[in-house]
């Protein structure tokens, strides 16, 4: 069900819980309103959006009570182009209730992907998304939203298919053309019009294949591990920031600590504290409800170049992550990505794969537990982690690996 998210600062409100749907053309004023009328109630309101790379959708969701749609602009089609695609992201709305994009070719919203809902809802359609191929996923707060909505120009708003302005344009314009017709000479000027009109779609059906196309062939070519930090460049990063780390502040221990890459230029360090004497007021970060814990996000800097482009096939990369783990006495559990879901031949499949790679380093990475994973071709240490209460030190990481079948051009 759709819902309307307000900022503090913004005008209007933000529309979310679409349903989209891909359109080769700009669809007609009559056609909406057909397929608004197919949909029931679930399809009263609706919006067209075109993305900068001319991928054409509509959305549509049910009226929603207290506001009206020209007050409404889609928050899919205004973050959908600020992320590297092919991304997904999970926000935090409220107490259980959050928000998830799906965003792939052409930074188009794909269908299911605009939900509102609990994570034990929105979890199985992740998962289904996840076996398309490979994503950025990204997980944020309100306040994060608020910063993209301020991006929403260009973005039209929602309109009522079945009562609202298009329907009395169309009344308009039909009685504009009756009256032209009945005028010397008109009706041919109105016949070259819609000849101009027709040729006009039929230039914008040629420029969106072409950009399919294009967006197809950059595709098969993209390397998203690339711009990700090479493991050694990520675990001097992170032991810099472990050394600047406090243990203990105003009656508060460190439990838990996670060190991530976020851009080239920073790092994503999340800290648990467990209360030890202290009270809430000096608590660092924000408490849990039982008042015992508190959680501190903070960004680290770090300075990350591009790594290798090189990858093997899935045999090998499994065997020299193996190789690696055994050689320093790790442990190691691979998780292979789902099989792809049946498609219409249509929709595009990466010629590569990641693996999920969770390695119990036993110690910091950088003492000796991480020497030697550099060598495997294709991994990419994606968080390093301590738990303080059984003083164990983990890390997850990303094993890239050619697709069965797929080759990828070497050169970087």
């Amino acid at each position: 069900m759709a819902e309307v998210l307000s900022f503090p600062g913004l005008k209007g409100g933000f529309a979310v819980g679409l349903s989209w749907q891909h359109e080769e053309t700009q669809p007609s004023q009559s056609a909406l309103r057909a397929r608004a009328l197919d949909l029931g109630r679930n399809g009263r309101w609706c919006v067209v959006h075109e993305s900068t790379e001319g991928a054409v959708q509509t959305g549509f969701c049910e009226a929603i009570a207290g506001t009206k749609p020209a007050r409404l602009k889609p928050l899919a089609a205004i973050v959908a182009g600020q992320h590297r695609q092919p991304w997904m992201g999970l926000f935090h709305l409220r107490g259980d209730v959050y928000w998830y994009v799906a965003v792939r070719q052409g930074h188009a919203v794909i269908a299911g992907g605009d939900r509102v809902g609990t994570l034990e809802e929105i979890n199985p359609i992740r998962e289904r998304h996840r076996a398309l191929g490979e994503w950025t996923e990204i997980e944020g707060t309100l306040r994060d939203l608020a910063t993209m909505a301020r991006a929403s120009k260009g973005v039209s708003v929602m309109r009522d298919a079945l009562t609202g302005r298009w329907k009395s344009q169309a009344y308009t314009m039909a009685a504009v053309s009756g009256v032209m017709a009945l005028i010397g000479g008109g009706w041919y000027w109105y016949d070259q019009q819609q000849e101009a009109e027709r040729e006009a779609q039929r230039m914008q059906q040629r420029a969106i294949a072409a950009a399919r196309l294009a967006n197809e062939a950059a595709r098969q070519q993209a390397a998203p591990w690339v711009e990700i930090a090479a493991p050694k460049e990520l675990m001097l990063a992170c032991r810099r920031a472990w050394d600047r780390q406090a243990l203990a502040q105003g009656g508060w221990t460190l439990a838990g600590w996670r060190c991530k890459p976020a851009t080239p230029t920073a790092l994503t360090i999340e800290t648990t504290w467990k209360r030890e004497g202290g009270v809430a007021d000096t608590a660092p970060g924000v408490l849990t409800v039982d008042g015992n814990l508190a959680t501190e996000t903070a960004s680290a800097p770090a300075a990350f170049l591009p790594s290798s482009r090189e990858i093997s096939s899935s045999a090998e990369a499994q065997r020299a992550m193996w190789t690696y783990a055994q050689r320093n006495g790790v442990s190691l559990q691979l998780t292979l990505p789902p099989a792809l879901l049946p498609t219409d031949g249509k929709t595009p499949v990466d010629p590569w794969l990641a693996m999920t790679a969770d390695i119990g380093f036993g110690a910091p990475p950088w003492l000796g537990a991480g020497e030697g994973i550099e060598a495997v071709a294709g991994v990419r240490l994606t968080e390093i982690s301590y738990e303080a209460a059984n003083q164990t030190w983990k890390g997850t990481a990303k094993l890239y690996a050619t697709r069965n079948g797929c080759s990828l051009r070497s050169e970087r």
